[in-house]
């Protein structure tokens, strides 16, 4: 019987020291929020009042800022000159804990809007500049009706620093690509990028690949610019899920907090029970969109103007929680390219006819980059990412990858010595 109590006190003293260590960590989570974040007073009153319930959606206007501030300096050959400080990257996050999702609505900066006190329209990211930030918050839910709860402004540095601290993102590339403004410049097959890397991938409006021995321009505009930030937004989402970088967690959340500005209330957020609702989160609960629009000159200037159905459906997606990538993607069967990455002779082929024979649309069946990748990738988009998952469900092995893929194709699957015998 003595024994027994003893046992029992054991596990009592490890519950405790578990949830005592539970509770450290969550608090110096929020410790380095509060302590490390710079505040601006003067928004609250631009923003929606807080959401009355625990599990309401939380819609987040998150800015990417130009600002050079804090860049190494051999970094800046590679941001050229900018003259004050613009919104570089603009998006709707929204937060929903009730079933675990989230969404992200990339608005173009070139987006035509009204802008709130102004005569005639203009650029969206010329209300930062024009207000600051709290123009920009009235300008963004005036235009889309949106209540917004929270800002968050984060400059080049920081999110660099971000995927530094996280150990790199990794995304796939089908060709060799780069940018020669931005800096970009990967080889092909899936890379492991730095902050830096990262930055330029993310920034990238004259994207290029290397394809039959040329460089030609691929997706090289705003809209393929956001399509890429998504991309890079869903590996860091990878990334961060990782065991060790959780460990690390209030380190991350320091290095980045350091770079981020935000409204009051962002520092009372309950970041614990955040953590909770999304303990098993994944890659696919990202339901990504970049708002429809098409490039027009107007009185000499350029801008994106909204594709007013498709944009209006996007929108009212988003504003009711409902799926946006249902809206602007396919909802057919996804069409796959199938190649051959492990060396083994007509092993595409095979695999190419076991998966139609399951009713899945197969496109070019080829040869990969290289013949030695020892781990199946199933290459998909941003809004492709629960197809991808899907495809591995049914192989019964392989990882997903996230990469700018050409128009039309859904899905990359680039078989690797993990893939045996389909009918072995």
């Amino acid at each position: 019987m003595r024994r027994r109590w003893r046992w029992v006190i054991v596990l009592l003293a490890l519950a405790n020291l578990v949830v005592f260590g539970a509770l450290g960590y969550l608090g110096s989570l929020r410790s380095a929020v509060v302590d490390e974040v710079t505040v601006l007073p003067g928004i609250a009153d631009a923003l929606a009042p807080k959401p009355a319930g625990e599990g309401d959606p939380i819609v987040f206007l998150v800015l990417g800022s130009d600002s050079r501030e804090g860049l190494p300096e051999e970094w800046l050959g590679d941001f050229g000159v900018a003259g004050g400080e613009r919104a570089d990257v603009i998006m709707l996050v929204q937060v929903i804990p009730g079933d675990g999702r989230i969404q992200v609505l990339s608005i173009p900066r070139d987006l035509r809007v009204s802008i709130p006190g102004r005569d005639g329209k203009d650029k969206i990211n010329s209300a930062f500049a024009f207000g600051g930030s709290q123009l920009m918050i009235e300008t963004v839910q005036a235009e889309f009706e949106i209540g917004i709860h929270h800002y968050v402004e984060l400059d080049f540095a920081g999110f660099a620093a971000m995927v530094d601290e996280v150990g790199g993102i990794e995304i796939s590339f089908p060709n060799p690509a780069r940018d020669l403004k931005s800096g970009l410049s990967v080889d092909a097959g899936l890379q492991l990028l730095d902050g830096r890397q990262a930055l330029a991938l993310a920034r990238s409006r004259s994207y290029q690949e290397l394809r039959d021995g040329s460089w030609v321009f691929v997706d090289a505009t705003d809209f393929g610019r956001t399509r890429r930030q998504q991309q890079v937004i869903v590996a860091l989402v990878e990334a961060v899920r990782s065991p060790s970088t959780l460990i690390e967690g209030p380190g991350l959340v320091t290095s980045l907090a350091r770079h981020m500005t935000v409204d009051p209330g962002f520092r009372e957020i309950d970041f614990g029970g955040l953590l909770l609702d999304f303990r098993s989160f994944r890659p696919s609960q990202i339901d990504a969109a970049t708002l429809p629009g098409a490039v027009d000159t107007i009185g000499g200037v350029s801008y994106v103007v909204p594709i007013t159905d498709q944009a209006d459906a996007v929108v009212e997606a988003f504003r009711t929680a409902g799926s946006m990538h249902l809206v602007v993607g396919s909802t057919g069967p996804p069409t796959i390219e199938v190649l051959n990455g492990n060396g083994v002779a007509g092993a595409a082929g095979r695999w190419s006819d076991w998966l139609e024979a399951r009713g899945v649309e197969i496109g070019d069946v080829d040869d990969a980059d290289r013949d030695d990748y020892e781990t199946t990738l199933v290459v998909a988009t941003p809004a492709t990412v629960d197809r991808a998952e899907e495809l591995i469900d049914l192989l019964g092995f392989g990882e997903v990858s996230v990469a700018t893929l050409d128009e039309g194709l859904d899905l990359v699957l680039i078989l690797g010595r993990d893939a045996g015998d389909p009918e072995a």
